[in-house]
């Protein structure tokens, strides 16, 4: 393999290679990309942990193709200090990589490429998968307004990703770790799902960054076990979770007692002020509900108190729960709008947040005890 490519393509395409390869894997192999000259003049960056496969395909003038595999997190350091101009890549004996660029050489040692997983493809199997164009925007801010909710316990697996669902023409994705929910739709004219579809927590940050690098409609097929994304000359898998996600409309409270509007942007900034005083592993933040006014109160025994009043739209009974500060500021910056809604049943039942205006987008929040 010998060819020459510029170095700001190859850096961002071994930066987004790095965030998917293993390098904690018992397979060493999983820490590497494999680089693959093709004779119609591109090079074909290929990286996977076993649960996401990402090929990214770069223009290069290539003399003579190939295949390598060396590992990402040391070669994208080195691309990374090289200066912005053409870089001359040569695969040597022994599966080692040379880097030629300006005056500088470096040699990596790599890996058989037969010892790289074959990733999955949409094309192969019993039946080829027919892609749908969607809107990218659309599923970015699908995830962005759920991602910060997925469970970070790897152990629970059926909370460690997001919902999938989609009739067709609208599009829903919920999440949960178990103390809050959030759901959010938007109208995606996609693939038409009979059931929802689990994606991993870390596949969703994955198809983000790979949103953040293109702009218009991408394409997405869905299989038995992995949703397919791909566009412009990037293409990703992600193994879906094979588990049962928990009935989250019992969740959703269908009725409540008391509702009350506020100003997002003013209650947003409460309670970023009462998180600095409540208690660091908990958040708790007292709320009490009265007509015309919400109170914030935040008591730590080893800081002191935090107490703020806000004008809101309320005139029904008092009430006085806990909640998780950092819940409840992380809900309000993903809705936009002006006034948000909060409904509340009962001091120990869940707050619900939605925006009076806007798009469909509802939180639940448990309450705490104080």
């Amino acid at each position: 393999m010998e060819l020459e490519i510029d170095q700001a393509r190859l850096l961002s395409a071994l930066a987004l290679a790095q965030t998917v390869a293993d390098k904690r894997s018992t397979m060493p192999v999983l820490a590497n990309v494999l680089l693959r000259a093709t004779s119609d003049g591109h090079l074909v960056c290929s990286a996977t942990d076993m649960m996401i496969g990402l090929t990214e395909s770069i223009p290069a003038v290539v003399k003579s193709t190939g295949t390598v595999t060396v590992g990402v997190r040391h070669l994208h350091g080195v691309v990374r200090t090289l200066p912005a101009s053409s870089v001359r890549m040569r695969g040597l004996d022994n599966h080692w990589v040379q880097l030629v660029s300006g005056r500088s050489e470096f040699k990596l040692m790599g890996m058989p490429e037969s010892d790289f997983p074959e990733l999955p493809d949409a094309g192969k199997g019993k039946k080829a998968l027919t892609f749908t164009d969607v809107p990218g925007h659309v599923l970015a801010d699908l995830i962005q307004k759920t991602m910060f909710s997925v469970s970070t316990d790897e152990a629970r697996v059926n909370l460690n990703g997001v919902l999938f669902e989609c009739d067709g023409q609208q599009a829903t994705m919920v999440s949960t770790d178990g103390h809050r929910l959030t759901r959010f739709s938007a109208r995606l004219p996609g693939p038409k799902l009979e059931k929802g579809i689990i994606i991993p927590r870390k596949g969703m940050l994955e198809i983000r960054r790979m949103l953040d690098r293109v702009s218009g409609d991408i394409g997405i097929a869905i299989g038995e076990s992995h949703l397919f994304v791909r566009a412009d000359d990037l293409a990703m898998s992600v193994k879906l979770n094979n588990v049962q996600f928990p009935p989250y409309r019992a969740v959703i409270p269908s009725s409540h007692q008391r509702r009350v509007t506020v100003s997002r942007e003013e209650l947003l900034a409460a309670l970023r002020r009462a998180e600095v005083m409540a208690p660091e592993k908990t958040a708790t933040v007292r709320v009490a509900l009265s007509a015309g006014k919400l109170e914030l109160t935040a008591d730590n025994p080893d800081l002191g108190v935090a107490h703020q009043e806000l004008p809101v739209g309320y005139d029904g009974d008092s009430l006085v729960a806990g909640f998780n500060a950092r819940y409840l500021i992380e809900i309000l910056e993903a809705i936009d709008g002006g006034e948000v809604a909060l409904e509340f049943q009962g001091e120990l039942d869940p707050c619900v947040i939605k925006p009076v205006d806007g798009p469909d987008l509802l939180g639940v929040v448990m309450p705490m005890k104080i």
